[in-house]
């Protein structure tokens, strides 16, 4: 089942997306002490506009409603204030005002973007992503978007077999953080 995620995953959800985290491999991330940014994604999750909101995020749960996968998403405009929540809880975790954490935009115009999509390693091979995806492509078009992209890094060709088998072609390629991804895009 897929749901939308609510305030109280937080713990399930945070192993699952410090996945893509550790596989970005991201400087701003990597000089924070962990426990220090858990406390942070923990905040920003508990917000109502930050990019990792449980307000953007759906998960696919197991029988004990416990998350499993899920997927962030929002729209391009929406990419303009997605980090400004989190700005304001940096001083309860001890974070100078000036510090960065994310400063790529990812999304381009007119585009439903999913900023994350992951599952736990023990449920993968369950078809789990596949269906995430079927259902950002549901929530994109009930938003009025015909456009979905995504960013899938270079190295990783299991992700990128994924996207194509689900209709997405390569548009351009970004750099966020050090590391270059292909832009992704499919008509829904």
């Amino acid at each position: 089942m897929i749901r939308k995620a609510k305030r109280t995953d937080f713990e399930d959800i945070f192993p699952i997306l410090n996945q893509v985290f550790e596989e970005m491999d991201l400087a701003t991330i990597k000089r924070l002490p962990i426990s220090q940014f858990y406390d942070l994604m923990r905040l920003g999750f508990l917000s109502q506009y930050y990019r990792y909101s449980y307000q953007r995020i759906w998960v696919a749960v197991d029988r004990a409603d416990r998350a499993v996968g899920l997927i962030d998403m929002y729209s391009y405009e929406d990419q303009k204030v997605i980090d400004f929540a989190l700005k304001k809880e940096y001083a309860k975790v001890g974070l100078d005002l000036d510090t960065k954490i994310f400063t790529n935009d990812e999304a381009l115009p007119s585009e439903w973007y999913i900023d994350s999509l992951a599952v736990a390693p023990g449920h993968w091979g369950q078809h789990i992503a596949s269906h995430l995806l079927d259902y950002g492509f549901a929530v994109a078009k009930s938003r009025g978007f015909h456009r979905v992209s995504l960013n899938v890094d270079q190295e990783n060709p299991r992700a990128q077999r994924l996207y194509v088998h689900k209709g997405f072609a390569p548009v351009s390629e970004m750099t966020i953080g050090a590391r270059v991804y292909q832009h992704m895009v499919k008509e829904v």
